[in-house]
């Protein structure tokens, strides 16, 4: 664990903000989205511009692979991480992935925590709120919801949560020492989290 977290911070251009804005009782603050008043969880003003700041800054570069991001709660040498994924710079049927095109006005994907449904603080604040939408409610949300707030309404964390985010490039070694692409990254992160933070890492099925 510690050689996880070791290499985590030690890894250069990387960054550690808050995810969510919160008072000083944890509890998240939340705004109204659309025709349908979605009630939406809000993200910290650093996490967004830390996203922002990574996104513009390496997204001309042509050996940029994207960003990691792991949800965790603890700061630094006691990070435990909760949730580990990836948003890639080239998307299935873009040179640009739609989930970081335009990032600084793209807060419905937003690198995957965006706000619409099917993106992470969208699911979320379904899952907390249950507003009507296309779907039910995703169970992998519900799990996230039950893990991190202690109340739904007013939605209050349990303790302060964390995201960390890191830039990664063609040629970057993994934290085996070897080269790794970005998915590959992701994979062993996960792999790794999977011993040693079993109880809390909320990946299923190794994604």
């Amino acid at each position: 664990m510690i050689d996880f977290n070791s290499w985590l911070f030690h890894v250069p251009g990387h960054y550690f903000v808050p995810l969510f804005d919160v008072d000083e009782d944890l509890i998240v603050t939340t705004k109204l989205l659309g025709k349908k008043e979605k009630r939406t969880l809000l993200r910290n003003k650093d996490m967004e511009n830390a996203v922002i700041e990574l996104v513009e800054s390496n997204i001309d570069r042509a050996d940029w692979e994207g960003l990691l991001y792991i949800m965790g709660k603890g700061e630094k040498e006691s990070f435990v991480p909760l949730y580990i994924g990836k948003a890639e710079k080239k998307g299935v049927k873009h040179p640009i992935s739609v989930n970081i095109a335009n990032i600084r006005s793209n807060k419905g994907k937003f690198a995957r925590w965006g706000d619409n449904v099917a993106y992470h603080i969208g699911d979320l604040s379904h899952a907390l709120f249950g507003f009507d939408s296309y779907k039910k409610p995703d169970k992998k949300y519900k799990a996230w919801a039950n893990v991190l707030f202690s109340n739904f309404n007013p939605p209050t964390l349990k303790e302060p949560i964390y995201l960390y985010l890191l830039p990664w490039y063609e040629g970057n070694k993994g934290i085996s020492g070897l080269h790794s692409s970005l998915p590959a990254l992701e994979k062993e992160l996960i792999s790794l989290s999977s011993v040693f933070y079993k109880d809390s890492l909320l990946n299923v099925d190794g994604v």
